[in-house]
């Protein structure tokens, strides 16, 4: 049974949490980190069949675990790599973003010959992307829609808010679109992976498509996700998609 640290205690990790505690996830929660203390306390306190101790620093916890499920920030993971890979730890991301943002990251991961996990999150298709990478990917694209509310705006009328690379809309909005993040690493890399997001107050789900032209075809994925019950930003899929990750990964 694995031992796992829990590093950010919002709406996803919230869903993790619950999830190993209901033995949905063959593992058990040794420790628990957010900056805001009292978000880990309330998080602990929902807890029935685990008893996790709650750190005052990211350092701490990870010195508790066999591997460390991050639910926080781009910043959290650049800080528990610092930690986590010189003592030879794996680490479950979902702030994809992240490896964008400090390519640092990958670079020590391969160093200390550690593994950088991540899920697909609210996207499908990664599984073809990744196939379809071997045969030359000539293009690929994601178009994001999602409610006006949850990228903060209030708007009457649909749109497009960003247009541009997947580097450049993760840098612009980090904690919104992880999912380019993912994408671009298992297509063409960040700087070549093309982004569009639109604010459609007509819609109630946060949608993903994605497109991506290959010498061995053209994959098309369409997701309609519901947003996360707990907060609108969220979208559902994504805390089921990391629940069934690991999962998988704690056989």
């Amino acid at each position: 049974m694995k031992k796992i640290a829990l590093i950010g205690c919002g709406t996803i990790g919230k869903e993790i949490a619950l999830a190993i505690d209901k033995k949905n996830i063959n593992a058990t929660i040794t420790a628990i980190y957010d900056v805001i203390p009292e978000k880990a306390e309330d998080l602990k306190n929902i807890l029935k069949n685990n008893f996790p101790i709650i750190t005052g620093t990211i350092k701490e916890a990870v010195g508790t675990c066999d591997l460390i499920v991050e639910c926080a920030s781009q910043n959290a993971v650049n800080e528990i790599s610092k930690t986590a890979f010189p003592s030879k730890k794996d680490v479950f991301i979902l702030s994809v973003g992240a490896l964008i943002a400090y390519p640092q990251i990958m670079k020590s991961a391969r160093r200390f010959n550690v593994k950088v996990l991540f899920p697909s999150g609210a996207i499908a298709g990664l599984d073809a992307v990744r196939a379809a990478k071997l045969s030359g990917i000539v293009s690929s694209t994601l178009t994001t829609r999602k409610p006006p509310v949850a990228l903060g705006l209030n708007l009457k009328k649909e749109k497009i808010i960003f247009r541009g690379s997947a580097k450049d809309a993760i840098k612009k909005f980090p904690a919104n679109i992880n999912v380019a993040a993912a994408l671009s690493i298992c297509s063409i890399g960040p700087e070549n992976t093309k982004v569009i997001i639109i604010a459609d107050p007509k819609i109630k789900r946060n949608t993903h498509e994605i497109e991506v032209i290959s010498k061995s075809g053209r994959i098309l994925a369409r997701t309609e996700n519901m947003p996360s019950p707990d907060n609108p930003k969220t979208s559902y899929l994504a805390s089921l998609s990391a629940i069934a990750n690991l999962r998988e990964l704690c056989q």
